[in-house]
């Protein structure tokens, strides 16, 4: 079974950021990327381009559709599947929501958080 990093999505996610963090990963563990992403994205070409050309640089990727993507859906996808290496998001305290539960608390793989740097843009 091959190792699957999964890069998570929000709609204000710096994906750029993301992807490269991701593709990062899987080239140092030999793992797939999966991306979970809303559909009605606006930048979906973009994010399937941007996969072409992580594909042809050698790294294996896949787009899933997540409507209504969230931190348990996240999590939940990513117990669902043990080949789930690690999961990678922008700042997971945006991703909490108005609940008082950490919705990271329940992942059963490390959590990456890409864009949890002073001099990136605060990801709301």
């Amino acid at each position: 079974m091959k190792r699957r990093i999964v890069v998570a999505l929000r709609p204000v996610s710096p994906v750029e950021r993301l992807l490269k963090v991701g593709a990062s990963l899987c080239r140092r563990m030999e793992a797939e990327l999966e991306v979970l992403a809303d559909p009605i994205r606006s930048d979906w070409a973009e994010i399937e381009a941007r996969l072409s050309a992580l594909e042809k640089d050698g790294v294996a990727c896949r787009l899933t559709p997540a409507p209504g993507l969230d931190a348990k859906h996240v999590v939940e996808h990513a117990r669902r599947h043990e080949c789930v290496s690690s999961v990678v998001v922008g700042r997971p305290a945006a991703w909490a929501g108005e609940g008082h539960v950490d919705p990271w608390s329940k992942l059963e793989c490390p959590l990456v958080a890409a864009s949890d740097h002073p001099d990136l843009p605060e990801e709301k």
